[in-house]
C-alpha cells in the first residue's frame, strides 16, 4: 500500500462522506447553528462542517477552514476525522511529495484512527507495518494490526491471517482454517480451496481441533457489518 493509495482512498471516503451530508442536510442547512455546536466541541458537528466547507456542500468552498474543522474533530478524538486529517497532513490537494515529516505526522494519525476502531484505518496501519514504506516493518505488529481487521469484518484481512497461520512455521494452522472458513462464509471462493486444502494437511486430531474453532469463529466473524 503505497502512498498515492492511502491518499485516493481517504479522497473516496471524503466524497461518499459529502454526499451523504448532502442527502441528509438537502432541505436546508443552518450554518450558524451547526457552528455553534462545533463551538462547543462536537466532533461529529465539526467534522461535518469541515467536510461542508472543504467540499462546497451548499456552501462556497473554504478549504482552509475546512481543514480546521476536520482537525479539530480529530484533535477531539473523532476517529474518522483522524484518518481523514491524515490524508491532509500528506497533501491530499497537492502534486508534491509528502516529506518525511508529513509522513510521520499522518502515520500518526491514522495510528490513532486504528487505536478509535475506524476499520480503514486499521487495514492502512496493518499494511504500513508489512511494508515498512512510512513505519519501520514490524511482522507483530502487521499481524496484530490485520487481526483486528478481520475481527471487525475486513474479507481481505481475513485472508491475510489465514494465509499467516497456514504458511508461517510455529504458529497453529487450526487457527488459519478457521479464518478460511470465515472468510468462504463472506463469499470468497479462494478461501473455500485454500480450507480443503489445508484440512488436508492436518492430523486426525488437528482436522477436529479446526472443525471445532471455525464453528467458533464462523459464529463470532462471519457476516460481520463492517464500520
Amino acid at each position: 500500500m503505497n502512498i498515492s493509495f492511502i491518499i485516493l482512498s481517504i479522497v473516496l471516503m471524503v466524497v461518499l462522506v459529502v454526499l451523504i451530508v448532502f442527502f441528509i442536510n438537502r432541505k436546508s442547512i443552518k450554518i450558524k447553528i451547526l457552528e455553534e455546536e462545533a463551538a462547543k466541541g462536537n466532533p461529529e458537528t465539526q467534522l461535518a462542517l469541515g467536510l461542508m466547507f472543504y467540499s462546497g456542500v451548499q456552501i462556497p468552498v473554504n478549504k482552509e477552514k475546512g481543514c480546521e474543522y476536520i482537525k479539530k474533530a480529530a484533535e477531539n478524538g473523532n476517529a474518522q476525522a483522524q484518518y481523514l486529517y491524515s490524508g491532509i497532513v500528506l497533501g491530499a490537494d497537492s502534486d508534491q511529495s509528502p516529506t518525511k515529516e508529513q509522513l510521520l505526522e499522518a502515520a500518526s494519525w491514522i495510528q490513532k484512527a486504528a487505536d478509535g476502531g475506524f476499520l480503514t484505518a486499521v487495514t492502512t496501519l496493518a499494511n504500513m507495518y508489512a511494508e515498512g514504506r512510512i513505519l519501520h516493518k514490524d511482522s507483530k505488529k502487521a499481524q496484530h494490526y490485520f487481526l483486528k481487521a478481520a475481527e471487525m469484518g475486513d474479507l481481505q484481512s481475513q485472508l491475510t491471517v489465514a494465509g499467516i497461520y497456514h504458511f508461517s512455521i510455529g504458529l497453529d494452522r487450526t487457527i488459519g482454517y478457521a479464518w478460511y472458513k470465515v472468510a468462504e462464509q463472506n463469499g470468497n471462493e479462494y478461501a473455500a480451496e485454500a480450507s480443503a486444502k489445508l484440512y488436508e494437511e492436518l492430523s486426525d486430531e488437528d482436522k477436529s481441533e479446526a472443525l471445532r474453532k471455525a464453528d467458533e469463529y464462523i459464529s463470532k466473524y462471519a457476516g460481520k457489518k463492517l464500520n
